[in-house]
Formats: C-alpha cells, sequence, structure tokens
C-alpha cells in the first residue's frame, strides 16, 4: 500500500503536495488516496472561484459570527485579497477576467501560501461608536478612582479661552480667529 501511495504521489509537483497538505487542515477526517490527489490538485476553475470570492468576501466585510466566511481554498481568498474588495464587487467578471485569472494562478502555485486569517471584529471608525451617558458617566467614575482627577461640568475647559481674552485685555498680539474663538466658547458671540 506504502509504494502504491508512493507511486502516485510520485506524480505530483511539490506545490501540489504543498497545497494537499494545506487543505488536510479543512477535513474532519484523513483523506483516501483519490480524496488527497484531489486535495492536491483542486480544481480551481476561475469563474467559479470568482463568484466563491464574490459571496465569501462580502460575508468577511459584513463580518457575523454567526455566519462567518469560509474558502475552499487559500488561493482564492488572496486572489480576493490582491484584486481587492471594491473591485471585485463594482466590476463583473469579464471585465477583471485577466487580473482574476493572474491572481489566481499565482496563488494557487504558491508553494508557502498562508492560511486564510481568522476575521475579527473590528472596532468601528472614529465618531461612527455611540457611547450612552449612563456608560460615559460610570466610565468616568472608573477613572475618578484610579486617582486621575475629573472636572466637574465646563469648568477648567474654558481657561484657554479666558488666558486668550486677558491676553488681548493686555494689549499683547493675539489673532482675530483666536478671539473670536475664545469669546465663542465663553458664550459671548454666536
Amino acid at each position: 500500500m506504502k509504494e502504491y501511495w508512493a507511486e502516485r504521489l510520485g506524480g505530483l509537483s511539490r506545490a501540489e503536495l504543498a497545497t494537499g497538505y494545506r487543505m488536510l487542515e479543512t477535513r474532519d477526517r484523513p483523506p483516501t488516496l483519490p480524496e488527497f490527489i484531489k486535495l492536491c490538485r483542486p480544481n480551481l476553475d476561475p469563474e467559479l472561484a470568482f463568484h466563491e470570492a464574490l459571496e465569501q468576501g462580502v460575508k468577511r466585510e459584513r463580518f457575523n459570527p454567526n455566519d462567518p466566511d469560509v474558502w475552499s481554498h487559500p488561493a482564492i481568498y488572496w486572489a480576493w485579497v490582491k484584486v481587492g474588495a471594491f473591485a471585485m464587487t463594482h466590476q463583473g467578471y469579464e471585465v477583471l477576467r485577466p487580473r482574476w485569472v493572474e491572481a489566481l494562478r499565482h496563488y494557487a502555485e504558491e508553494l508557502n501560501l498562508a492560511p486564510v486569517p481568522i476575521k475579527r471584529q473590528e472596532l468601528p471608525a472614529p465618531g461612527k461608536a455611540r457611547l450612552q451617558p449612563d456608560r460615559a458617566r460610570k466610565l468616568l467614575s472608573q477613572l475618578n478612582m484610579k486617582g486621575i482627577p475629573q472636572r466637574a461640568g465646563i469648568s477648567g475647559q474654558t481657561e484657554w479661552a479666558h488666558a486668550i481674552l486677558q491676553k488681548h485685555e493686555r494689549g499683547e498680539s493675539v489673532y482675530i480667529a483666536s478671539i473670536e474663538m475664545a469669546e465663542q466658547a465663553l458664550g459671548l458671540r454666536s
């Protein structure tokens, strides 16, 4: 049996054997010889792989931990990354075919192709997160317990504005825009 396996696997290239080895991680049980050969030489039909990349790419972009993206081969994922999610979703297969086929071929032949990374939940973009007032007060009180003083109300937050107006009253040089911002911060100007 060992000789038979060795003979059949001897016809595979190093890249194909590396692909089969990587694909073992996607299986629940050891493959038979024909199954292993199929793992080594996956049928990466470019058009089918393109549509898989579209479907799984959308899942990855939307990120739902209950419905994760699942890629049949890491080459499809890395080709999707190379071509770009925006191009994939906004241009058709016929337009992207040359780029897609080249990227897919490149990654399918890669000896040390990295597995598909696990998608993690991302932090919201700056200004997009909403913090409830009660939660904010609780977090501020925790800061105070750690020895970081809190400023009550808005006092202390307008010291800069008073300093600018005092500087102006003393006759020192101050930009007009600084005076206007200081007066606006103090409610002296609308």
